[in-house]
């Protein structure tokens, strides 16, 4: 059998590559991911894949023995799921091969490809990813290495430079937003937070932290909204979903951030919550992806409507320190996958070593037995001693040829 020659892919969409309207069509959060994943590990050319998700991000990493070949498959995977032609994606889904895509997580990892420089929720969306393919077995150890090597340097990003200095994440800018559509203060405004997931629970804490006097939080779980909006830090109490109309005829602003997968926030449901405002105007923010909040509640007249591709707008206006420390983080970025990239070929002259050591073993079994059917003297210690002696022999022997080819592999 020959030698299986690896290789890494990322194919995928971002902020950088697709509008939030193409995005949500195929979005690998929730089940979604973890079925694309499991259909193309049914591929005898994916022999690793695993899905990360974020609320600007929809990536697959693939281990491949044929990249050409499962580029293809996995493009039209992502067709399949927006219900499009391969083609009518062809500049929205960016292609990362080798190097390349390895240095691409990696600066994920470390926040300077995020929509808000450093923010800090990719950490866990990374660790949500690898765990996810752990659990469905689609994590070999090429992927495991590479996503654990991606959370240490998303570590050292915020531990080794100020890339997280200050507000660094889409909460926060949401929170930013929600003030600034009320002269910049949230003094004395209700909002209401609806999901009580990482995103809704970051977005409680900042708009608490701009001064928010109250934040209800509406889930499907009221007992999870309510452990949310105590731990924001501001008064408020968790709602069902149930009650959400009335919390939006009496709140300030709305920030919603679930993992359904439709509309939460209807036009009806919103012009239905603005007659019993006297007027009173109405922002909303959404965070989901796919949306929460129908674009055309923005029609309705008081009502602002504020989406990702807002924030991001909204980020490029309001740049500060951190983007001085995009160098210092690239930098990590770069000598991260060229220490991959040298333990990845390195790795290419595992099953040559294996078969090695293997060899010498069946070699040493022989000699032993052979050996000892002579020595009938001798007791079980003795024996025991005798097959200790010869394995550390064989060990040490194999060693200096194992370092070469290893060596050797790293140099191809």
């Amino acid at each position: 059998m020959g030698t299986i020659t690896r290789g890494i892919v990322c194919i995928g969409a971002s902020h950088q590559t697709a509008s939030l309207a193409s995005r949500e069509r195929f979005a690998l959060s929730g089940p979604r991911g973890k079925e694309l994943c499991a259909k193309l590990a049914e591929h005898a050319d994916v022999l690793e894949v695993a899905a990360l998700a974020t609320c600007n991000r929809s990536e697959l990493y693939i281990v491949a023995s044929d990249i050409e070949t499962v580029t293809r498959i996995a493009v039209a995977a992502f067709a399949r799921l927006a219900e499009a032609d391969p083609d009518e994606l062809s500049t929205m889904l960016a292609v990362r091969e080798e190097s390349v895509a390895v240095e691409h997580l990696f600066r994920v990892a470390g926040g300077i490809e995020s929509v808000v420089t450093g923010e800090a929720q990719i950490q866990g969306q990374l660790r949500s990813a690898h765990e996810d393919a752990r659990e469905a077995g689609t994590c070999g150890p090429v992927l495991d290495r590479l996503f654990r090597r991606a959370v240490e340097i998303g570590k050292r990003a915020r531990t080794e430079t100020r890339i997280g200095a200050g507000h660094a994440s889409i909460g926060s800018v949401a929170a930013e937003l929600v003030a600034s559509r009320r002269g910049g203060s949230l003094d004395d405004a209700l909002v209401v937070v609806v999901g009580a997931g990482k995103m809704g629970t970051l977005a409680a804490k900042s708009l608490a932290a701009r001064g928010a006097r109250r934040i209800d939080v509406a889930n499907r779980s009221v007992e999870r909204a309510a452990a949310v909006a105590a731990s924001s830090g501001a008064s408020g109490v968790g709602v069902a979903f149930a009650d959400l109309d009335a919390e939006l005829a009496s709140c300030d602003a709305v920030v919603s951030s679930t993992n359904a997968p439709h509309v939460v926030i209807g036009k009806e449901r919103i012009e239905a919550a603005m007659r019993d405002r006297a007027g009173r105007p109405l922002v909303l923010v959404d965070l989901a992806v796919p949306r929460d909040i129908d674009p055309a509640c923005g029609e309705v007249p008081g009502v602002h409507v504020f989406d990702l591709d807002d924030l991001e707008r909204v980020v490029a206006d309001t740049l500060d320190v951190r983007a001085e420390e995009v160098d210092a983080v690239e930098q990590l970025a770069r000598d991260g996958a060229e220490e991959f990239r040298q333990w990845l070929r390195a790795e290419a002259a595992t099953p040559q070593i294996r078969a090695m050591r293997e060899r010498a073993e069946e070699l040493r079994q022989v000699e032993l037995e052979r050996f000892l059917a002579r020595m009938t003297h001798l007791g079980v210690e003795d024996r025991q001693r005798i097959d200790q002696l010869t394995r550390g022999i064989v060990n040490r022997l194999l060693h200096a040829p194992t370092m070469q080819l290893r060596k050797a592999a790293e140099r191809t």
